[in-house]
């Protein structure tokens, strides 16, 4: 009996997992629980439960993921009218009805609680260090949220160092109330897939030929641009043998990247946006069948496309900032992130196979070092230490 675990109740707030198609942070929030959800399988975690709460209108979409572990808790207001509370400042303490907990929030905001722990997740401050890149409602709802969600945080989980060092320098937090829960990537769904596969999924999207990848969403954050006139730099017949393949949904402030795009088609370049939505089963064959991977960005609180495409074998071109470097390793070529003829130049000596083999290896390499099971062992250990 001396040896038995404090019982440990978690409540996570499961808006992101509550909404038909979402990007970076749903997949990190999807991936951490399912790795949360198998560890509860075992001895070592019978002290653990787990509580999600799902608005009233996302309950068919949370149902997806077949959590096995986890006890699902409704939220009678929809996602418009909780964050227009939080902006008011009128939310009441979520403790009132779900009791004392550890309450995890996986996007940045926070409820109040009365008496219990509170852990948000904060990716980066992309909001604070390029505030241009962010819509003018959304950059006053997060600035305000995420300095409350600051005050009220017994712990900070975030998801690489440079996030970390970010939160440190800006918001004065101890190092020692920061953990780091990295991304990984899903090795049972990113990896080399064959040549069939490949046709298949280039022939449902309109693809043909050999291609360049970029995969994200397609705002200026991402920096598109500096890819567009990279790719028009690049000698006429490359761009015959090559087309450009930008897979992503539409994101803020489009309209520049959009009309370059209409420009460069306007002069018989092949610059190509699925006009259908590419589902992630798909994914791994469309990086499986790119010649190169570009992922030219100027800020990421990790970046998680670059490490998919390690995955499946493709060699990766990234930018040298933020937290990439940490990410990527050795295991991608790293340039200037506005520096368009570097990247023509790396391109092209990818084309030609110049030390792709090695890269792939490495690339491959790094992938590994990256788990979800141990992420999720790492965040059960960082809620423990908030429940002791």
């Amino acid at each position: 009996m001396g040896n038995q675990k404090k019982k440990l109740k978690i409540f996570v707030d499961g808006e992101v997992l509550s909404i038909a198609h979402f990007s970076g942070i749903g997949h990190y929030t999807a991936d951490l629980m399912k790795a949360v959800d198998d560890l509860l399988d075992t001895d070592e975690y019978a002290h653990v439960s787990v509580e999600v709460s799902v608005p009233r209108t996302g309950s068919p979409f949370y149902a997806r993921f077949n959590f096995r572990n986890f006890k699902t808790r409704r939220i009678y207001l929809s996602p418009r009218v909780t964050n227009k509370l939080k902006s008011i400042k009128r939310l009441p303490p979520i403790d009132l009805f779900f009791g004392r907990k550890v309450y995890v929030f996986p996007h940045y905001s926070t409820w109040p609680t009365l008496r219990s722990p509170v852990v948000p997740i904060i990716y980066d401050l992309s909001f604070i260090h390029h505030a241009q890149y962010v819509s003018p409602p959304n950059l006053k709802f997060l600035v305000g949220q995420v300095d409350l969600s600051m005050k009220r945080a017994k712990q900070i989980i975030t998801i690489s160092q440079n996030s970390k060092q970010e939160i440190i320098d800006h918001y004065g937090t101890p190092e020692d109330k920061i953990s780091i829960i990295y991304p990984a990537v899903d090795r049972n769904s990113f990896y080399k897939r064959g040549d069939e596969e490949i046709a298949d999924i280039k022939a449902k999207y309109g693809i043909f030929g050999d291609y360049i990848l970029f995969v994200s969403n397609i705002e200026p954050r991402k920096n598109l641009i500096t890819l567009l006139k990279a790719y028009d730099n690049l000698p006429a017949k490359l761009q015959k043998e090559y087309s450009l393949l930008l897979v992503g949904a539409k994101g803020w402030l489009d309209s520049e990247i959009h009309d370059t795009i209409i420009s460069m088609r306007k002069r018989s370049l092949r610059v190509v946006l699925p006009s259908d939505y590419v589902t992630d089963e798909d994914l791994p064959a469309l990086y499986s069948g790119a010649t190169v991977f570009v992922y030219p960005s100027v800020y990421e609180g990790f970046g998680i496309p670059p490490l998919e495409a390690m995955a499946c074998q493709t060699p990766v071109i990234t930018s040298n900032n933020s937290s990439l470097p940490e990410a990527v390793g050795n295991g991608a070529i790293q340039i200037d992130a506005m520096d368009y003829k570097e990247l023509s130049k790396q391109l092209i000596l990818v084309f030609d196979g110049l030390g792709v083999s090695a890269l792939v290896k490495a690339g491959t390499k790094q992938v590994g070092t990256f788990d979800w099971h141990k992420s999720a062992k790492l965040m059960l250990e960082s809620l423990e230490k908030v429940n002791n």
